[in-house]
C-alpha cells in the first residue's frame, strides 16, 4: 500500500512540472475566445491571438 500511494504522489508531481514546461500561462492569462473575428482576447491584458486553437503563451507585453 505504501508504494501505491508514492507511485501515485509521483505521478502528480510528474504532471505538474510537465505541464508547467508545456504553457507560459500564468493565473492571471484568461483568454476569451471572440468566435464573430476568429480570435481569441485576454481578459486582463488584452493580447490578441488569431486562429482558433486556445492560445498556450503569455502575451503580456508582447502586443
Amino acid at each position: 500500500m505504501p508504494i501505491l500511494i508514492l507511485l501515485l504522489l509521483t505521478g502528480v508531481f510528474a504532471y505538474f512540472i510537465w505541464r508547467r514546461m508545456t504553457s507560459t500561462l500564468t493565473r492571471a492569462c484568461r483568454w476569451r475566445q471572440e468566435r464573430s473575428q476568429d480570435r481569441w482576447r485576454c481578459g486582463n491584458c488584452g493580447a490578441l491571438q488569431p486562429g482558433r486553437a486556445e492560445p498556450r503563451d503569455c502575451l503580456r507585453g508582447k502586443s
